[in-house]
């Protein structure tokens, strides 16, 4: 009984977890220019979160391409800075996951562009995470499901023996 159980609850935790990681990604959402609380430092507790993976496509990108990660973008223009953070389109592996890149036009334009794929980590350019984090709380979780059927089974395993 305990490893059929422990079976289900294996089988349950994989797909909630797989299905949370791959079907949904939710980004920051804000332009500076509009909300000054979406500028760095940044208060992740003050500003709207938009699920990607439901948010309808771009015109120009309609049949291209799906949004697949978050980006944050600090734009340089004749000194003034704009900071803009949403879901990213297009990926580049020079950006994706952490590193960020550095663009620069005439001396009065600069731009950095950084781009990750876990959820709301698009809140600064330094923190921004990898997938490795996906596959910690998967883990995590999995064994947390784990423990928690081995000693529900210890537990009535113990209850028979004394009542026999």
């Amino acid at each position: 009984m305990c490893t059929q159980a422990l079976y289900r609850i294996e089988i349950l935790t994989m797909n909630i977890i797989l299905q949370t990681v791959t079907t949904a990604l939710m980004c920051y959402d804000c332009n500076s220019e509009y909300d000054r609380r979406c500028g760095d430092p940044f208060d992740p507790y003050s500003i709207g979160v938009v699920n990607c993976s439901k948010q309808e496509p771009l015109e120009h990108l309609k049949d291209k391409y799906k949004p697949i990660l978050c980006r944050k973008t600090t734009q340089k223009v004749y000194g003034k800075v704009r900071i803009v953070r949403g879901c990213g389109y297009i990926p580049d592996e020079r950006t994706d996951d952490g590193e960020c890149l550095k663009r620069s036009g005439t001396h009065d334009v600069q731009a950095i562009y950084c781009a990750c794929t876990n959820d709301l980590c698009n809140h600064a350019a330094s923190t921004l995470l990898n997938n490795n984090e996906n596959y910690s709380k998967l883990i995590f979780a999995y064994t947390l499901a784990a423990l928690t059927v081995i000693f529900s089974c210890n537990t009535i395993n113990m209850s028979f023996i004394q009542n026999s």
